[in-house]
This record gives C-alpha cells, structure tokens and sequence, in this order.
C-alpha cells in the first residue's frame, strides 16, 4: 500500500524523506509538507490568514509567494489522492501540530483513504524518554525511524471529532493560540511579559544598554514551551516599543540590523 506522509514543518518532511531513502521506500511513500505556523494568526479563511501573514510575518513578496505556492501545492495534492494512498500524519502535542492535524482532518473527512496519526510526543517516550521536544522537526531520521511502528490508524468518528474541532476553531476570532494541556485561545500580547523578562536578564547578564533582538527573541523563545516561530516574537518586540518600553537603534526591515535597549514601564 502507498503512503502519503503529511507534516507541518519542512524540516520534519526532510528528515522523513531521509527515512525512505534510507529504507528505500522510495517507489510507495512520498512526502508533503503543509508549511505553516497554526499557532499563530486567524483561521477562518485562507485569504484572511494571508492578508494577516502579509501584514505581520513575511517580510518581503517572495516569502508570500513561498507560502501560497505551497497552499496550492497541497491543495492540488490532496484533491487529486487516489484511494489506495494511506495518508500518515506527523504531529506532536504542541500548538502548531495539533491545529495542523484537526486542518488536515477537516481537509481529508470526504475522503476514502485510511487515516493514521503518529504522535511524535508519545514516541519518544517509548524510545528515548529522557527526550523532550517542542516539535517534530527537531527528531533526526533515526529517531523518526524508530517510532514509525507509533503509527494508528484514526477511526471515522475520530476523524469527524477532530474535523469539527477544526470548525471551532476557525469560529475564534484569536490570532494567538498556546498549548496547555490542549489548545487555548490567548490574547495576542499574552507572551509580552515573557519578552520583557528575558530583556531584563540578557541586560542584566550581559552588563550592556544595547542589545541584539535575536538574543531576546531566542531566550523568550526558549521560556516558552511550545512552538512558536521567531517571527511572531519580533512582532511583539515592534510592538512593545511603540508602546514605549523598547528603544530602537537601526534598520528594523533586517532582524540582524538594529539593537534594542528596554527602558521600562
């Protein structure tokens, strides 16, 4: 049986791809990366996500045009899955995935392929339990390899549950989501406290007024448990010194071009 393999990082479909090649799986198992950050920006439709993507992620045209490639990629992809395909989802219990899964389910409900879910979290803990991870994509091909036998195959009323939690979702009106014990709605400045924190520590470490934005992006980053893209921190970084607690020095278009100093409340 051929096996469609869906991830949500391309770092996750790279290493799978590894795996096949490896195996040499390659005539019945391909790849297909659904390359997005759910945890971040509304849901409700494609072209609202992308108008928000637009505004506050990509940083120049060809980014937007990376992504909607990509869209109609899977799109096409998917539309076209003959049945005898198994589709594989790979996912791990973290914001990002967990969203992309229920996508995926409401894309896939119509159609009359086996659906199984492999669980990276849950793997690991078979296989090197003394492991933590905030997304599949940090797992090596060998790793991969090893919790392949993770994979089950997802029930129809499974399928229809988490098609509809997708549904739900897409009702919230929330451009942030976090991942705590499930999936939660949070305002979009509910992380600023963590920015501000890390801020004060690298100032107080490093015993310099400037600071490079990657330094505090990285460290809030790490704070954080779940998977958030760097991106979405900058973002908030922006923000926060419009409200006056940053002061900028440099060309912000480059993240690698300009220093922050945090100057309080």
């Amino acid at each position: 049986m051929a096996i469609l393999h869906i991830t949500f990082s391309l770092s996750t479909q790279g290493a799978i791809k590894n795996v096949i090649r490896q195996n040499h799986l390659q005539r019945d198992e391909s790849v297909l990366s659904i390359d997005d950050i759910f945890s971040i920006g509304p849901l409700s439709s494609f072209e609202e996500r992308n108008s928000w993507l637009e505004a506050y992620i990509f940083k120049d045209n060809e980014e937007r045009a990376l992504y909607e490639e990509n869209h109609e990629e899977w799109k096409k992809k998917i539309a076209g899955l003959p049945c005898d395909v198994d589709v594989w989802v790979w996912y791990s219990q973290n914001t990002h995935e967990e969203i992309g899964l229920r996508f995926i389910m409401s894309e896939l409900i119509n159609k009359c392929n086996m659906i199984y879910g492999i669980d990276a979290t849950k793997g690991l803990k078979r296989v090197q339990p003394n492991m933590m991870i905030r997304h599949t994509g940090e797992l090596v091909s060998d790793l991969l390899m090893k919790i392949r036998s993770e994979a089950k195959r997802f029930s129809i009323d499974e399928c229809q549950r988490l098609a509809k939690e997708w549904d739900v979702l897409t009702q919230n009106s929330s451009t942030l989501r976090v991942w705590q014990d499930g999936i939660k709605h949070v305002t979009e400045d509910a992380l600023d406290p963590i920015i501000i924190e890390r801020a004060q520590r690298a100032h107080a470490e490093l015993n310099e007024e400037w600071l490079i934005p990657m330094r505090i992006i990285g460290e809030t980053l790490a704070a954080i448990d779940d998977y958030l893209n760097k991106e979405f921190v900058e973002k908030r970084l922006m923000t926060l010194a419009k409200q006056g607690h940053f002061e900028i020095d440099g060309d912000t278009t480059d993240m690698y071009s300009y220093l922050v100093k945090y100057v309080g409340e």
